[in-house]
């Protein structure tokens, strides 16, 4: 392993990564509420409209294993500059397309800067601090993981709102331009590298396999579990990533050494990852369909009401990461997931007439728990590795993460669905009495949400014994 020896200004390096893993989880959450007005201005159907976000997580699925070999054999400054300025070139692709192709286009040119670049943000800032200043990393990244997701819909309903739905992509181009200068004046090369031949067969199967189940999970929602759109890719996606699994064991450089899975703290934490990801999903996914579709809000008075949540992450990541640092990490860990676990509970329990202000509450109080679980999970994971391996862990617990989420967020999508559909009125209502057909709607909108909280919730609890089998590090003496 060639060690980097060059001098850089760690405050200015950390900016940019942070920045870029922020404007990258937002561009994921601020589409959502365009999409109405995408579909209306080019009259396309919402199945061809999904893509802008499948085509999306697709790219950044298949991405990020590969993402591990880039940095061990690439220079970071040039790597995370070329990452932004193929995002920075889709951005401002999208942001003047006058077809929904060239808006493809220019997503998809974002999802692959941003597949490079998340792949990356852990490894960089695992990079530049010692083990002993940990926390930093959790605190940093627990802002962007709390704060990102949170903003994309409020902001994005604000923009949609008063300025067209071209603004969510004109509003993150110029910050990616920020980020891509000042990464080539401070960006460094801080990831020890060896040099390694990227293994072709590794490739294809990472790519059919991760690939294949990411769109299979993404098909749910519109075909069901049993339609071949979604048996089809999701069982061959299976059957790959099972290849791919047997050629990183036997190839002598793997493209994703999955060494870092014989540490019991960091597959625990990974799947602790996944676990978090699908509660915070799930959570942003149903509340503003509630909210809007149920309660009549507006996409920026639903936003609105995940702020003070956000405002909470803000405000307790800096305090995760101390802990973490003080060897609290197991604890705080166990801590937050009983609490995202006993907040999603609550949450199932909404009805049409829960007050808002309620919402809210349990929504932050939500956040306090994923401010406690996700990120310091991840660090007590991350702290076994030798630095040979942070890059691999960093990928593998990205890959999880996404792979779980995904699959999670179909079931969650699924039995909210088909819960709704068999709770909803007759359409002959329609005909005779619309207003109480109208009434029936919104209670079968709130029975599949209900159902798909507590799914949420046994996934919570799920969580919490991953959670007690952390291992807390020893304090160095």
């Amino acid at each position: 392993m060639e060690k980097t020896n060059v001098r850089y200004n760690r405050t200015i390096l950390v900016v940019v990564v942070i920045l870029s893993a922020f404007v990258t989880m937002l561009n994921q959450t601020i589409l959502s509420v365009a999409q109405p007005s995408i579909i209306d201005a080019f009259k396309v159907d919402l199945s061809t409209v999904q893509w802008l976000s499948t085509g999306y997580s697709l790219i950044g699925g298949i991405l990020i294993p590969i993402s591990a070999w880039m940095a061990d054999r690439f220079n970071t400054k040039w790597l995370v500059s070329s990452a932004l300025g193929v995002f920075l070139v889709g951005s401002v692709v999208a942001a003047f397309s006058g077809d929904f192709t060239v808006l493809l286009v220019g997503r998809l040119l974002q999802a692959v800067g941003g597949g490079v670049l998340n792949g990356l943000t852990m490894t960089i800032l695992f990079s530049v601090y010692p083990k002993e200043n940990r926390g930093t990393p959790t605190t940093l990244l627990g802002l962007v993981f709390g704060i990102a997701p949170a903003v994309g819909p409020t902001l994005g309903g604000f923009l949609v709102d008063n300025l067209g739905w071209h603004s969510i992509f004109g509003i993150v181009a110029p910050v990616v331009g920020l980020a891509f200068v000042l990464g080539l004046f401070f960006m460094a090369d801080v990831v020890p590298h060896k040099t390694t031949k990227l293994d072709f067969w590794s490739v294809v199967f990472s790519t059919v396999g991760f690939g294949g189940v990411l769109y299979g999970a993404s098909m749910v929602s519109d075909y069901g579990w049993t339609d071949v759109h979604t048996l089809l890719p999701g069982l061959v996606g299976i059957v790959v990533v099972g290849l791919f699994i047997w050629r990183q064991l036997v190839v002598s450089d793997p493209m994703l050494n999955l060494k870092v899975f014989t540490s019991g703290n960091f597959t625990v934490a990974a799947i602790i990852s996944a676990i978090t990801q699908i509660s915070m999903v799930a959570v942003e996914f149903v509340l503003p369909v509630y909210l809007q579709n149920a309660r009549d809000l507006t996409a920026f008075q639903s936003g609105l009401t995940l702020l003070p949540g956000a405002i909470v992450m803000f405000l307790l990541a800096p305090l995760s990461g101390q802990l973490v640092q003080k060897n609290k990490g197991k604890q705080i860990v166990v801590f937050g997931i009983t609490v995202m676990a006993l907040s999603t509970l609550l949450l199932s329990r909404l009805t049409l007439t829960t007050p808002i202000w309620e919402l809210v509450a349990i929504y932050a109080l939500r956040n306090m728990g994923l401010a406690f679980a996700m990120m310091p999970a991840g660090t007590l994971g991350m702290q076994g590795l030798t630095p040979d391996l942070i890059s691999h862990g960093s990928a593998a617990n990205n890959v999880v993460r996404q792979v779980g989420a995904a699959i999670g967020t179909a079931v969650l999508v699924s039995v909210m669905q088909s819960k709704a559909t068999a709770a909803s009125p007759s359409a002959s209502l329609l005909k005779t009495d619309p207003a109480a057909y109208g009434h029936g709607m919104h209670l079968a909108l709130v029975s599949g949400a209900q159902a798909s909280l507590i799914i949420a919730t046994i996934i919570g609890v799920v969580g919490i014994g991953f959670a007690l089998a952390l291992k807390q590090p020893k304090k160095k003496a």
